[in-house]
């Protein structure tokens, strides 16, 4: 937003400088971003007269001048306008004058012929767009006098950072009231006298209608006839190009400065060319078109806001008017509109459209809808001096949902405690009524305040708190560090069981990977996943647009991608949540461990030809991870789950329900993974059911002193025993032993093929005393008989 300085003076005094200004308008939330000087660029640009007017006798394009600045004796310039005769009044960039783009004025020559220095243009100036010749200007103009003196370019055009919430800021006004505010000054307000003749507005010569009345609150318009459309005023054009705008006419001149004053966009129509003398504020029709003030065709088909006559859109509402009612030099009578449309609206149709404005910048942020009247008298009072036209009497205001004025209490002891600061209670009401906001006393601590029209983002108490400070001054409020004891969080169960699953599980070797929580369709055909899943309906690619039930496919993705890039030693584990639907199709979020092996130990000098990675692996990282997670009493039983090898896979129970499956993944699986260099191995637990289970008692023992006697046993079992449940059975023989671990099982040569050798060693230690030979004999004894008598196992001979 550009604030002119000498305009913001019209209604406020301010006598601080530029410096100071600046300071003022960052300290209270207007961050200023830049500052141009306007005629700083304009040093040694001065007004001269050409006195002597000659041809260059080298060129005839070209003119010798002489040129007299006030100095002793002319200047002599060649120059190749053709606009300047002897006589004129011009502007001279003299010897050491910079002008826009870094232009150096220095003495040369011009085809042989010395000049001294240039006659300039607007474009050459950097003052506007007219570069076919050079400036003449009027016959008084005083010669001698800097060009920005004699034009009045003094001026300081603040750059302004307004924020979104502040859309009064949009203007002189919205500007000097801030500023008026922070030094306790009175606002100005524009001085304007209406001259309404006795001819009616309503006199059959233009109705209006809201159609749509949840995007058009208000729209409200006044007639001028008899006008006189021209160029505007020296004056009014200043204002207009120091907000960088070009000056157009009279009339859109005059609508744009009363924007940039009050922050409240206008629209005039020639009423002559209004069908049907009737304006509606509607939704666009399919495929009606308009073509716009910048001369662009659109379609409009998404129901867009117009402003339409009784057969064509004049204009989009809020955002641009078209070119088959605007305003020319044959105009005679003029209908200005003055609305309010809804924020929402005029944000989707400038995007829909990708069309901008001023006025719709000042929409999509909000307007006074309060000060409607106002701004409409104001402008119709300016135009009609202007264009010498006539006011119709009365207005035509359709007001569809009235302003209502809230009511916000402030307790001052509350606010103290805010800011750290005893602001006295008379203080914090005059920073109150400076800002324009009404006060009531409802005791000796409260406040009820009431915002004016133009504040729509003070709705809460907080944000009376940040009024007060800002204008009381953040350099008022000394620094000091609030004293407070601050107590440490704790960690939601879910993410506190989740880090621990991962902290145990890299704790024992494991590398962790991250995927993503979708996959394919393709995926859950592959895996021969019959229950319902989570399909998104918008996916990034097909590849990823199903919530996955399972982390089995993205792990065995994880192995294969690194087995082809010939990493060979693959232990990964992932903790993540799964996703199923569940009651009214809202997703049911179980966390997941899975754990997935391939390849064998890095070789090295001791070992050159390391073993593969194979079931009994990955059942030792399972067993170490349900052990360290506080589960101890489960079952091993053999699985179905027809993702896994039939033979080498098992699942892990507690009484009848299943928490997890593990063991070597399919040979048709890993051929569709396109896994082929090593065998894959993969687990899967549900650590959502397993919080039910875990126990969170730690035991400590002392350690026992007596020593501890091994006795290694094979035997010869069925195939199909599972070991695990014979060795559970064991170890619930006799309190004297302490444990009992696989160490063997062969297949082959001397052992029936439908058979299996198993050698388990038994640790046996008595906690109280040395064992005696009585007490291992009898108890290998049992363990003998439970091979025997409950698995069908016999002595390996």
């Amino acid at each position: 937003m550009l604030i002119s300085l000498d305009w913001l003076k019209q209604y406020v005094d301010i006598k601080e400088d530029i410096k100071q200004l600046d300071n003022t308008l960052t300290m209270i939330g207007q961050e200023v971003e830049a500052i141009e000087i306007q005629g700083e660029h304009l040093d040694k640009v001065i007004v001269g007269q050409v006195v002597e007017y000659g041809r260059h006798p080298e060129a005839e394009k070209l003119s010798l001048l002489k040129v007299d600045i006030g100095a002793e004796t002319p200047l002599q310039i060649v120059c190749g306008a053709p606009n300047h005769k002897l006589g004129d009044k011009v502007v001279v960039a003299t010897i050491g004058a910079v002008l826009p783009g870094d232009f150096k004025i220095k003495r040369s020559k011009i085809r042989g012929v010395e000049s001294e220095g240039m006659l300039c243009s607007e474009v050459e100036l950097g003052l506007g767009e007219d570069g076919d010749g050079i400036i003449i200007l009027p016959e008084d103009a005083p010669v001698g006098t800097e060009y920005r003196e004699y034009v009045g370019l003094s001026d300081a055009i603040f750059e302004l950072e307004i924020t979104p919430n502040r859309p009064d800021c949009l203007s002189h006004i919205g500007i000097a009231r801030e500023v008026a505010a922070y030094y306790g000054r009175k606002v100005k307000y524009p001085v304007y006298t209406l001259n309404e003749i006795i001819e009616s507005v309503n006199n059959n010569h233009i109705s209006t209608k809201i159609e749509d009345r949840e995007r058009c609150k208000r729209f409200a318009g006044r007639i001028i006839k008899n006008i006189t459309v021209g160029e505007s005023p020296e004056w009014l054009k200043k204002r207009i190009r120091s907000m960088g705008l070009k000056p157009i006419n009279n009339i859109v001149d005059a609508t744009n400065y009363i924007l940039f004053e009050y922050n409240q966009p206008l629209h005039a129509y020639d009423l002559e060319k209004i069908e049907g003398k009737q304006l509606n504020v509607r939704k666009a029709q399919l495929g009606e078109k308009i073509v716009t003030l910048d001369g662009v065709e659109r379609e409009l088909n998404d129901g867009e806001l117009v402003i339409a006559d009784e057969n064509n859109v004049l204009g989009i509402a809020g955002i641009m008017g078209g070119e088959s009612s605007k305003v020319t030099e044959e105009t005679k009578t003029i209908f200005l509109e003055v609305a309010y449309f809804t924020p929402a609206n005029i944000r989707k149709t400038v995007k829909k459209l990708g069309l901008s404005s001023d006025s719709s910048y000042r929409f999509e942020r909000g307007v006074d809808i309060e000060n409607i009247p106002e701004v409409l008298d104001r402008a119709a009072s300016l135009i009609a001096d202007l264009t010498q036209g006539e006011v119709l009497d009365g207005i035509i205001d359709k007001y569809t949902e009235k302003y209502e004025k809230i009511e916000i209490p402030l307790n001052i002891k509350k606010l103290r405690l805010f800011m750290g600061k005893e602001i006295e209670f008379d203080v914090v009401g005059k920073i109150l009524s400076n800002l324009g906001l009404e006060i009531k006393t409802l005791d000796q601590n409260t406040l009820l305040v009431t915002p004016p029209s133009y504040r729509g983002d003070l709705y809460r108490t907080e944000d009376l708190y940040e009024e007060v400070i800002r204008m009381y001054g953040f350099e008022n409020i000394e620094d000091r560090m609030p004293v407070d004891e601050i107590t440490p969080g704790v960690k939601a169960a879910g993410i506190a069981l989740v880090d621990r699953a991962k902290n145990i599980l890299s704790s024992i070797g494991l590398q962790e990977v991250i995927n993503y929580s979708f996959i394919s369709k393709e995926a859950i055909k592959l895996l021969g996943v019959t229950e319902p899943t989570m399909v998104i309906s918008n996916p990034i690619s097909e590849d990823m647009s199903v919530m996955r039930p399972t982390l089995i496919y993205s792990l065995l993705s994880n192995l294969r991608d690194n087995l082809n890039r010939n990493q060979n030693n693959l232990r990964f584990f992932e903790v993540s949540k799964t996703f199923v639907p569940g009651e009214d199709n809202l997703a049911i979020e179980d966390y997941k461990v899975a754990i997935a092996l391939a390849g064998r130990d890095s070789k090295s000098l001791w070992d050159p030809k390391p073993e593969a990675l194979d079931f009994f692996s990955l059942k030792g990282y399972v067993e170490k991870f349900l052990e360290y997670i506080g589960i101890s009493r489960y079952q091993l039983e053999r699985s179905n789950n027809t993702n896994f090898h039939p033979g080498r896979s098992a699942d892990i129970k507690i009484g009848k329900v299943v928490i997890g499956t593990f063991g070597e993944v399919h040979p048709d699986l890993a051929e569709a993974m396109d896994i082929k260099k090593e065998r894959a191995y993969i687990a899967e637990l549900d650590l959502t059911k397993m919080t039910q289970y875990m126990g969170n008692t730690v035991k400590y023992e002392k350690i026992v002193k007596y020593p501890e006697v091994t006795r290694d046993i094979a035997v010869v079992l069925d195939r199909d025993v599972l070991v695990g449940a014979m060795i559970n059975d064991i170890k619930k023989s006799s309190n004297f032993i302490e444990n009992v671990e696989l160490f063997d099982i062969y297949q082959g040569e001397k052992i029936e093929d439908s058979k299996k050798s198993v050698a388990i060693r038994v640790v046996l230690r008595k906690k109280d005393g040395t064992l005696e030979e009585k007490d291992i004999t009898t108890t290998v004894e049992k363990i003998l008989e439970i091979i025997g008598k409950n698995y069908k196992g016999e002595i390996r001979q």
